[in-house]
């Protein structure tokens, strides 16, 4: 591993750190530097500036997520089952991750600022964990699906996006991830 790849590594691994404890607000490339014990230079060099360090934090923690769901998810289920287990994946690990808890609660309008696109911004959840998805949708002979791989991978981050955001629905997470599962496939006969 070069030491920028360590740099980085180090550097990503501060911010979600700090995000965990203060949140986005007042995050700055120099603070996470120094948890980090690199210097403010290559934090600058690494990110460009906070907006660069957000998006990557923001993909590097997708890909934490996406990876721990690899493995805890089995892949070789029917389509839909694999639809209705990575919503209730996704659902518990949302609501275990600090950074983002810390985020939803406090700073819910930087969620939104991730999550969707706008401008010219660097990261759009949906579209990163819906391209991730497609593929592995894709390659499924059996898919038993009433939409694209792209627009079934679209719905679940969707789904799960929404009931991550706002607590307090009167479904259940296994109701919600049936619900993603039967918004997806395709019905008998079709």
């Amino acid at each position: 591993m070069s030491s920028s790849t360590r740099s980085s590594d180090a550097l990503l691994d501060a911010a979600a750190t700090l995000i965990a404890e203060s949140g986005l607000d007042g995050l700055t490339l120099s603070a996470v530097a120094e948890h980090a014990g690199v210097s403010r230079a290559t934090a600058y060099r690494e990110f460009g500036d906070k907006d660069g360090l957000v998006a990557a934090v923001g993909r590097n923690e997708v890909g934490r997520m996406v990876a721990a769901a690899y493995e805890a998810i089995d892949l070789s289920a029917p389509v839909p089952e694999i639809a209705r287990a990575a919503t209730l994946f996704a659902l518990r690990y949302l609501r275990e991750h600090r950074a983002f808890q810390y985020v939803r609660v406090n700073e819910p309008a930087w969620l939104l600022t991730i999550a969707i696109p706008h401008g010219d911004s660097e990261l759009n959840l949906v579209e990163t964990v819906a391209t991730v998805a497609e593929p592995l949708i894709a390659a499924r002979a059996d898919t038993g699906l009433a939409l694209t791989p792209r627009q079934a991978g679209e719905v679940v981050v969707r789904t799960v996006l929404s009931h991550a955001l706002i607590h307090g629905s009167g479904l259940t997470d296994e109701q919600v991830a049936e619900t993603a599962a039967r918004a997806i496939s395709a019905g008998p006969g079709e």
